[in-house]
């Protein structure tokens, strides 16, 4: 029983409050930036450790500076280039990016000199933290900082792989 004087809840809500036949993040959006923050970072990565693996690590007889410390050093030398491309906003903030990919590029860098522990350290884990960072972070946008901390990962993965690749093909 109703008591009086109570009304009953609408039973639907006016058209102006909720527009739902546009999503917020389209999936062309995603893709996108899943071509600008994960493809293209960790082709660069590959490209860079490629190169290094090829050209640098002949030349020397230890294990250090390996491919990934050489694809770091390219990429943070670039990296005001990439920002503009890959990430697009102002210039003035390409420090704050290169920032970013400073502190990964360190602490990996560190890790990778471990020897063998290293390729879980840094190749496994890395692998898997950006993977699962990249199936969230495709949805926002984010300060430079944070874009430079996850391509410096993906740039990590690239150049392993690039580097891998390279001896097995080339030398």
């Amino acid at each position: 029983m109703a008591e009086e004087g109570i009304d009953a809840p609408p039973t639907s809500k006016p058209q102006d409050l909720v527009d739902d036949t546009e999503p917020a993040v389209t999936q062309d959006e995603i893709f996108q930036d899943m071509l600008r923050h994960m493809m293209a970072p960790l082709t660069i990565g590959m490209f860079f450790g490629a190169v290094w693996q090829l050209t640098v690590m002949p030349r020397i007889d230890t294990f250090v500076p390996n491919p990934v410390h050489g694809a770091f050093a390219l990429y943070l030398l670039s990296s005001p280039l990439i920002y503009k491309q890959l990430v697009g906003m102002e210039s003035s903030r390409a420090g704050e990016y290169a920032l970013g990919f400073a502190v990964t590029a360190c602490v990996l860098s560190m890790v990778w000199m471990f020897g063998s522990s290293s390729l879980y350290l840094a190749g496994f884990l890395p692998a898997i933290a950006w993977l699962f960072i990249s199936s969230f972070w495709l949805q926002f946008e984010f300060p430079p900082f944070r874009y430079g901390l996850w391509h410096g990962m993906a740039v990590n993965i690239g150049a392993f792989g690039g580097g891998v690749l390279a001896f097995n093909l080339f030398l």
